[in-house]
């Protein structure tokens, strides 16, 4: 089940934005898991609800996971398509040469945090130092 050492550094990295921002807690996760990404969600799933129980910063949490099919794209003639099944010709034009557009992807694509100010402009747009890549 490699979905734990997976979730270990999506944790790690949720860790460093909760300290970074001086969170209380985390509120959400979304993860994006790609088709072909040989992630299994509900092992994932579980393997977040092992780091709730051990680190404080995510008891509460929740995680969403969306789900991203594939899509291809053809060489020749460049259509974008989703392959039926395992055939990864062309639908278009039947060229069997085609390249991954998505669906191989695990992303973090967002953390919503608990922070607590007594700034009365709150909430601020934090900045964004693009979403940490895994599995590509």
């Amino acid at each position: 089940m490699h979905e734990l050492s997976i979730m270990q550094a999506l944790v790690d990295a949720v860790e460093a934005i909760v300290r970074e921002h001086g969170a209380r807690r985390v509120v959400r996760l979304v993860v994006e898991v790609g088709e072909m990404s040989n992630v299994i969600p509900m092992y994932l799933r579980n393997a977040f609800l092992a780091f709730r129980e051990v680190k404080p910063f995510l008891a509460q949490a929740e995680l969403e996971i969306r789900f991203v099919p594939l899509q291809l794209r053809c060489e020749s003639c460049g259509f974008e398509f989703q392959p039926q099944g395992y055939r990864y010709r062309c639908v278009e034009c039947g060229a069997t040469q085609v390249r991954v557009v998505q669906g191989e992807e695990l992303l973090l694509r967002d953390v919503e945090l608990e922070v607590e100010s007594d700034d009365p402009s709150w909430p601020v747009e934090l900045p964004s130092h693009g979403a940490p890549r895994f599995c590509e």
